[in-house]
């Protein structure tokens, strides 16, 4: 079960957040309390965000930090997660920011992060002119094909090698044993760094899941492998958002089942009570049950995909023996 590089980089991006500032914003940074730390404000930003029926993926983050001088200010981050066309991108960024002002009346810098290889929609500023008025919104950007691995691999912030992991996406060998080799490298170099034990396993959470391995064999020799070099068996911090997304995805189609329960039984109640009310039933039965839900549906789906069963436990947070009860019963 693939996890959503857009989970993956709100993740890594609020694990990781005095060292993504201090990465992309260098000539700043020294004016940021980061002993007053952060505070994620998505739920805000989703309100406000412009209406986008499409299916592309991205990642946005709304980050409110303190100045040394007592000033809050708000950082607001757009992650291309796949990169592709879209000529409004500018116009939704401008459209952000004036939206953020406009509610909370706080002083907002954006920054754009594009990871595909097309230049077309590289916006970094949005521009209109009508009548003799005009407004021009300027904003940071970062496109990650002019930061070659080379370059990402010497620097020594550890968001660096966030960034140099997804080169890996961006440019992915064709032959998934060269892919094998420069994740074990990757991961090698980062145990090699004076870094936090939180710091490496988060980065290597990123490493494992943002480009995965299509052949089971190497997805299993690498999780094998992974094991012995890190010696992990604690639950990575990002994990707690993969974690989330596996729940997420599990309860939606439980919800749906309980829709249909809920109806079947709003019926025998009587229809005085109402679809609805049927609806509401049904949802409160499936409640109880979405944990065994999420267990029983995606422990085998992680077997198949050709991840072992000691990594399942560590993704799952569970023992290693319910893994093996689970895959014993499915078997059956």
């Amino acid at each position: 079960m693939p996890i959503s590089k857009d989970t993956l980089w709100k993740g890594i991006i609020e694990s990781l957040t005095e060292d993504f500032l201090r990465y992309f914003f260098p000539d700043f940074v020294d004016l940021i309390d980061f002993d007053k730390g952060f505070e994620f404000l998505d739920t805000e930003l989703e309100k406000l965000l412009p209406v986008n029926d499409s299916k592309k993926r991205h990642a946005d983050k709304l980050i409110k930090v303190w100045l040394k001088n007592g000033q809050e200010i708000w950082f607001l981050v757009h992650v291309e997660v796949q990169g592709y066309s879209d000529p409004y991108f500018a116009l939704r960024m401008f459209e952000c920011v004036y939206r953020i002002r406009d509610k909370f009346q706080r002083l907002v810098t954006g920054l754009a992060i594009y990871t595909d290889w097309d230049r077309t929609y590289h916006y970094t500023e949005y521009e209109e002119s009508f009548l003799g008025s005009s407004i021009k919104y300027q904003f940071n950007t970062y496109v990650l094909r002019d930061h070659p691995s080379a370059e990402l691999a010497k620097d020594a912030n550890p968001f660096a090698a966030v960034m140099e992991a997804a080169w890996q996406q961006l440019k992915k060998p064709k032959d998934e044993q060269t892919l094998y080799r420069l994740k074990l490298d990757m991961i090698r170099r980062l145990l090699n760094r004076n870094l936090s034990k939180d710091r490496i396993r988060v980065i290597i959470t990123f490493i494992d899941f943002y480009v995965d391995f299509e052949n089971k064999e190497i997805r299993s020799k690498f999780e094998q492998d992974l094991i012995i070099i890190t010696k992990a068996t604690q639950p990575m911090g990002l994990e707690e958002a993969i974690r989330e997304e596996l729940k997420q995805q599990a309860r939606e189609e439980g919800r749906e089942e309980g829709r249909e329960e809920g109806r079947e039984q709003g019926i025998e109640k009587g229809i005085e009570q109402g679809i609805e009310k049927g609806i509401e039933i049904g949802l409160q039965l499936k409640e109880a049950q979405q944990m065994e839900y999420l267990l029983n549906k995606v422990a085998p789906e992680l077997i198949s995909a050709g991840f072992s069963i000691e990594h399942i436990a560590r993704l799952l947070n569970i023992p290693l023996e319910r893994v093996q009860e689970i895959i014993k019963n499915h078997q059956n």
